[in-house]
């Protein structure tokens, strides 16, 4: 039988194994399958030939892999960079000394840039151990020590290591020339933080772009300026925020041109903030008409409010565009960020502020309670001819007098900690934070 193995009896030529050969079937699959690789081979070849040959095959197929690659991964590296994104602007915006950095970083910007005409710092990016200012000017001025100039392409800036900050001079304003800066938040540039300064341009800034992205984004902004210690007094009109209903903006306007006409009169102060500075007036509106935009613009270049807008403005304005993606750019600021994670650390540092003030509303244990304050005898008399007597006899009864409990010295306060807003803001009205979502 075929396939058989056989054992030759012979002792002389010892055993020999014998092997069956294969049937015909096998051996027809054998070739058909020989042949059919044969004619693959050749087409492949073929084909490789009419596409550039096998380097640029090679070549090809790599970059193929590498794009699926990227397309696969990328969800996972977006929402790692949005997370990494949403702890940097959280820590910056809770951090009460996050905010006065910024300040004096553009506050000695300025004051250096005081013999260079025309020459505006307008936006600051921090990182860690880094600052970075950009400033408008042409050409850029050499900076000063302790800054540096930045060796990176891009806007032109100074650079200055944050632990060169003590050396920063103070601000010295300029005669007639210089205005408060009033930064934000605007997003995440890489690792950096980047800040707008709302009062180095035309004082009205517009949002435009896709319609639910630039709503966030200015509710965001909005939100910011209405925290305590922002230095604004912030006004937000209706049709902001759906849960928010507002004055009407021509009532706002009216009130403010008013107010602008007085001041001119009386060269008041204006409102002041928690520190004492004059408060900067900002108007939030959404869609003005044609005539209330030209009332905005003129009080913006009067340098009575600052407005923010909720779509295209006709006039002299700062355009921050956004798409869906909730990328913001402003090629004439050079400004390129990443906003979708300003929403949610605006939301955290709000809710910072306010366990702040809880917690410096609440009395602290041990803390003296302070002394009900005594009638003199001369008001108790009066009381006794005008009021019955069981009422004077209420008002006789003794207080006793509180104990004081033993208080910790005083501490030492330091040269870092005249630079340190206060721990506890005062509460006051949040028209924007109290519309923002905290999602």
């Amino acid at each position: 039988m075929t396939g058989a193995v056989a054992t030759s009896p012979d002792p002389t030529h010892g055993s020999v194994i014998a092997m069956g050969k294969p049937d015909g079937s096998l051996l027809t699959v054998i070739i058909v399958s020989v042949v059919v690789l044969l004619l693959l081979f050749l087409l492949l070849r073929h084909v490789i030939r009419k596409r550039g040959g096998w380097r640029r095959f090679r070549r090809g197929v790599k970059r193929e892999l590498t794009l699926t690659r990227r397309a696969f991964g990328e969800p996972l590296r977006t929402y790692r960079r949005h997370r990494r994104g949403v702890r940097a602007l959280t820590r910056q915006l809770s951090d009460l000394r996050g905010g006065l950095l910024v300040r004096r970083l553009l506050d000695a910007a300025a004051t250096a840039l005081a013999d260079a005409p025309g020459a505006v710092p307008h936006a600051v990016r921090t990182e860690p151990g880094l600052a970075t200012v950009q400033i408008a000017a042409r050409p850029l001025p050499e900076p000063p020590a302790p800054w540096e100039t930045s060796d990176e392409a891009g806007p032109q800036c100074w650079e200055l290591p944050l632990t060169e900050e003590d050396a920063l001079p103070h601000a010295q304003p300029r005669a007639g020339a210089y205005v408060r800066p009033l930064p934000v938040a605007v997003g995440m540039a890489d690792d950096a933080v980047v800040h707008l300064d709302l009062t180095a341009g035309p004082r009205l800034i517009t949002v435009e772009g896709d319609t639910t992205a630039r709503a966030r984004l200015l509710q965001a902004l909005a939100a910011q300026l209405d925290r305590p210690g922002s230095g604004a007094s912030v006004t937000v009109t209706d049709g902001v925020h759906p849960q928010y209903r507002g004055e009407r903006l021509d009532t706002v306007l009216r009130e403010l041109e008013e107010a602008a006409e007085e001041h001119r009169e009386t060269e008041g102060d204006g409102e002041f903030d928690e520190s004492g500075q004059a408060a900067t007036t900002v108007v939030v509106c959404a869609a003005p008409s044609p005539e209330q935009a030209r009332r905005l613009s003129a009080l913006a270049a009067s340098g009575a409010v600052v407005c923010l807008a909720d779509g295209r403005v006709a006039g002299h304005s700062w355009a921050l565009r956004v798409d869906g993606r909730d990328r913001v750019v402003a090629p004439e600021l050079g400004l390129d960020a990443d906003s979708a994670p300003l929403g949610r650390a605006v939301a955290a540092a709000v809710r910072a502020d306010r366990r702040r003030l809880r917690r410096a509303s609440t009395p602290r244990r041990g803390a003296p309670t302070p002394p009900r304050p005594r009638i003199p005898e001369r008001r108790l008399r009066e009381l006794e001819e005008t009021r019955a007597p069981d009422e004077v006899e209420a008002l006789q009864e003794e207080v006793p007098e509180p104990t004081i409990q033993a208080t910790a010295p005083a501490r030492t306060t330091t040269g870092s900690d005249l630079l340190a807003e206060p721990t506890a803001a005062r509460g006051r009205t949040t028209a924007a934070s109290s519309g923002t979502r905290e999602d």
